[in-house]
């Protein structure tokens, strides 16, 4: 009961940077728009998977809406089923052709949940009497005598790829906050190529393909919460949150540790100050960086952020005047020394048995390290 308890919690809390963004499954919705000879508008819309795991017999709440610029008329329809797409296929629900009167209009499909594309545009006439449709060039399908392509606002939105990118991160990010896609903003979409394939995120211990690989950087915005993404093809990464402000090109993965005391009465039915309810946080320091010693000072000099806090997560880190003084590795053994003045770091058996289990664990994620000394000994201790 407790083993499988806790790998319920670890798959949780620890999977997500490197599998819950190509597990996602949602949807991207598509508008194409086209005009034939006679001055018929044909408007297309449609859904496709946003990442390789397609969409599996989930059900989808789609609608659509054309309105207006001048006019108090609207066209509504919507659709609801339980749909099955494989990664890349389409599924057209909407082909509809329309004579529409001169004017500006807004078309909007999608899912009120995920997110909606949302296109306007424009028939007019040309000097010679003939009607012409005036839109974003990334809704038009090829273009003929009849249609005239539109700047892409913001300028990503022109490229296929970068839509899908944009999706697909937007809908990971959601899947992992539990919110609607639409509540999360698109920053900016950036074009990359990554000099391998951990895309500039490593983790400790794995091994990446070495060669270039283009993709996309995707940043994205929650409220007051900033977020990136890194995209290439069927590889989709999240570069943890913390610390805060721009993310070089290329960074370590690395957990910090904390005390969640719904953890602990989880496995062990009360609060036991128990190492195993000492979880991992998601932070990230700069490859040129010591991931090791990058990792401890994380840990030991910036404290936890609200919504880690709002989550559960508790620790005392930083204490006044500890710090770390001296970090070395030799076959195995990371000795390091803490300078604690204050001796802050001392106190009962719970209080330094979470403090020391935070240390450890925080050092001990690394395979190149299979013991921590902490030196001097009386650090740590009750």
């Amino acid at each position: 009961m407790r083993y499988g308890a806790w790998v319920v919690i670890v798959c949780a809390l620890v999977g997500w940077a490197a599998a819950a963004g190509p597990l996602v499954e949602a949807l991207r919705p598509d508008i194409r728009l086209s005009m034939e000879a006679d001055g018929i508008v044909r408007i297309r819309c449609g859904v496709a998977p946003v990442g390789p795991a397609g969409y599996v017999e989930r059900p989808a709440e789609l609608g659509w809406s054309l309105v207006p610029q001048v006019g108090s008329w609207r066209i509504v329809a919507s659709f609801s089923e339980t749909l099955t797409l494989d990664p890349g296929a389409e599924r057209v629900f909407t082909d509809w052709r329309i004579r529409l009167p001169v004017g500006a209009y807004t078309l909007t499909w999608g899912d009120p949940c995920e997110g909606y594309t949302v296109v306007s545009f424009s028939v007019a006439e040309d000097a010679g009497g003939k009607r012409v449709l005036i839109a974003p060039q990334r809704f038009l399908e090829p273009l003929p005598p009849f249609m005239v392509a539109g700047a892409d606002e913001p300028s990503w939105q022109a490229a296929p790829e970068a839509r899908r990118a944009a999706a697909w991160a937007q809908a990971s990010l959601a899947e992992d906050l539990a919110v609607c896609a639409r509540r999360i903003e698109i920053v900016e979409v950036l074009a990359r190529d990554f000099a391998d394939t951990s895309l500039g995120v490593r983790e400790p211990g794995m091994m990446y393909a070495q060669m270039i690989t283009s993709g996309y950087v995707v940043r994205l915005k929650l409220v007051d919460r900033e977020f990136e993404y890194r995209v290439a093809g069927d590889l989709l990464v999240r570069v943890p949150d913390v610390p805060s402000g721009q993310v070089p090109d290329d960074v370590w993965v690395v957990r910090v540790y904390a005390y969640h005391a719904g953890v602990d009465l989880l496995l062990h039915g009360a609060m036991a100050c128990s190492p195993e309810a000492v979880m991992p946080l998601a932070r990230w320091v700069p490859t040129h960086a010591e991931p090791v010693e990058g990792e401890l000072k994380l840990l030991l000099g910036q404290g936890l952020l609200p919504w880690e806090i709002e989550e559960g997560y508790a620790s005392e880190y930083p204490l006044p005047g500890v710090r770390l003084s001296v970090v070395f590795l030799k076959d195995g053994l990371l000795t390091m020394s803490l300078l604690d003045p204050e001796h802050r770091t001392s106190g009962g058996a719970c209080r330094t048995g979470i403090l020391r289990a935070q240390v450890e664990k925080t050092a001990l994620q690394f395979p190149e390290v299979r013991e921590v000394r902490i030196l001097p000994p009386e650090v740590l201790q009750p």
